[in-house]
């Protein structure tokens, strides 16, 4: 069955649907999951990315080479219709991801959280926004909760986004998260231009692709870490670590 996961906040400006460019490319080419992106934010931001910004590439693409492709699907959708996609036996996929809108009213948004296995929550070290994405990881515990009662499964992690290093509010992010007993992933991503220009297309992994955008073998370790912990913690398959290649260890 696949697994559901959604990249959710009720801060705008924190990143989710970044966090989702940068990460499912290369959990599509690299580890082999076969990924569907269920496009619900009212932004549209990552339809928008592969419709006017890949496209051109990928025209080009198709006139040296018939059978290329996008390494995962894309759907616009709107919240009610999630259920309708997640239960039709066609959609047959290793990880849906679902871009949530920003913002926690509601009970379509509230329905959406529950069809997931998992909520990541991107956590920016911002003073103002602590209180927000705590409230919200509360609203998460909740569910939690309730899920664990009805024998269903549910839980939520922060991931630490945009982060600056030797920063103290990142710090202090850590130990206010960690003071309130709510998860989150050891692996982050910094604060990189490179990641604000992630596509459809191509991997910000692929050496190519990733030069064009600005990026280091840094931002290709930081996006390797949280890959393999998103694999871990959530009991993906990973055709890398079945093949043999050794695995990126995960560090604070």
């Amino acid at each position: 069955m696949s697994k559901i996961i959604s990249f959710a906040t009720q801060k705008g400006g924190s990143g989710k649907s970044t966090l989702a460019l940068v990460l499912a490319a290369p959990l599509a080419t690299e580890y082999g999951l076969k990924i569907a992106i269920l496009d619900c934010d009212y932004q549209q931001s990552i339809v928008k990315t592969r419709n006017q910004i890949d496209a051109p590439s990928m025209a080009a693409m198709l006139e040296h080479d018939p059978s290329a492709k996008y390494p995962y699907d894309v759907f616009p959708l709107a919240l009610d219709k999630i259920f309708d996609f997640i239960d039709n036996p066609e959609n047959e996929y290793d990880l849906i991801i679902i871009d949530i809108p920003g913002r926690a009213d509601g009970e379509d948004v509230f329905n959406a959280l529950t069809s997931c296995d998992a909520v990541i929550v991107p956590l920016v070290s911002d003073y103002l926004d602590r209180a927000s994405t705590a409230e919200f990881m509360g609203i998460l515990e909740s569910i939690k909760g309730a899920a664990n009662k009805a024998g269903l499964p549910f839980d939520y992690f922060g991931l630490a986004t945009k982060r600056i290093a030797g920063r103290r509010e990142e710090k202090e992010m850590d130990e206010y998260i960690d003071g309130l007993g709510l998860s989150r992933f050891k692996s982050f991503l910094s604060n990189r231009l490179a990641y604000s220009r992630a596509s459809t297309l191509h991997s910000l992994l692929t050496p190519g692709f990733r030069t064009y955008a600005g990026g280091t073998k840094e931002s290709s370790e930081e996006i390797r870490r949280v890959c393999e912990e998103l694999i871990e913690r959530l009991s993906l398959p990973n055709t890398k670590a079945a093949s043999g290649e050794s695995s990126t260890t995960v560090t604070e």
